[in-house]
């Protein structure tokens, strides 16, 4: 199949990688390392054993890439204004678009600017990073829970088949919004305060103040979400807490986009979703609170670099 990944990081070097090594064409557009992609490859350390591409497809400018089967968004969503209409070239009627990407509520609009892709939320749970151009790090887990825009099994099936032929852990979950707001339940409390308390996932697991904090944090969740009639068990929250003790001094996506000076995921992550919850009734007041402690974090990280 021709497979393009749209952001060439963490997550897209290290997916795509596995698709390219089962025997897909996968089309690479990275905006800054394509040259270096293509000159040195694309190597991925992993836990589950160390392996690369050694001439990836590499791309400068997303409209020289052909239209492919798949499309894997994998870029952060600060970028998707930009991205979402420079993706016209790649998609033709019937191809499967996978938001791997965190936040929520962005599936609509891709649904809405290409009615004839068929629009799938890819939510990862994965500990990965960049570790140099053209290497991604691969430490722990690595499941893609799938979950369509519509209904849409048998196809939803087959999309699953087509990441598990590449030896990708994956799963399908049904319908995007509630798909969203179980993996919000993690990347809400766990994101924010990596970087608000400067902290890796290590330091939020030895204190038991802050385990209390998130656990808060991940009920006002569940009740918004069950404020728009999705159902998600209590339970789940103890799930999500649990995993900061297997996964070790880990830093978040948003606590390194902190510290490279990248621009955070804040409307993404946290306004979306909490806006959302306002038009069903709910305020979200651990969540707001935390997006304002994250946008002081990031206007006073600008004023300091100027």
């Amino acid at each position: 199949m021709d497979i393009a990944v749209i952001g060439t990081g963490a997550i897209g070097g290290y997916y795509g990688a596995r698709l390219a090594r089962a025997g897909h064409r996968v089309h690479f557009w990275s905006r800054t390392e394509h040259a270096y992609l293509r000159d040195h490859g694309l190597t991925v350390d992993s836990y589950l054993g160390d392996f690369s591409v050694a001439k990836p497809l590499a791309y400068a400018q997303i409209a020289d890439l052909p239209a492919c089967d798949i499309v894997l968004v994998t870029i952060k969503a600060t970028a998707n204004q930009a991205v979402f209409p420079a993706l016209a070239p790649v998609i033709k009627p019937g191809t499967a678009v996978v938001l791997m990407q965190n936040g929520f509520g962005n599936e609509p609009l891709l649904a809405k600017l290409y009615p004839q892709a068929r629009i799938y939320a890819g939510l990862c749970f994965i500990c990965t990073f960049r570790d140099g151009p053209g290497r991604v790090r691969h430490t722990d887990y690595g499941l893609v829970s799938l979950a369509s825009q519509v209904p849409d099994a048998a196809r939803l099936a087959d999309l699953a088949a087509v990441f598990m032929g590449a030896g990708i852990e994956t799963k399908t979950v049904g319908q995007v919004l509630e798909a969203r707001l179980r993996k919000l339940i993690w990347n809400v409390p766990f994101n924010g305060l990596t970087v608000v308390l400067d902290a890796t996932t290590a330091d939020l697991a030895a204190s038991p103040s802050i385990q209390v904090l998130a656990h808060a944090m991940m009920e006002e969740l569940i009740e918004a979400a069950a404020a728009a009639g999705v159902t998600i068990e209590a339970s789940f929250a103890d799930e999500m807490l649990a995993t900061l003790d297997t996964m070790g001094p880990y830093n978040s996506s948003m606590r390194l986009d902190y510290l490279a000076g990248r621009p955070l995921e804040i409307e993404a992550m946290y306004w979306n979703v909490i806006h959302f919850a306002a038009q069903h009734g709910y305020q979200m007041k651990y969540a707001t609170m935390l997006a304002r402690q994250l946008e002081y974090r990031q206007a006073t990280r600008q004023l300091a670099g100027r």
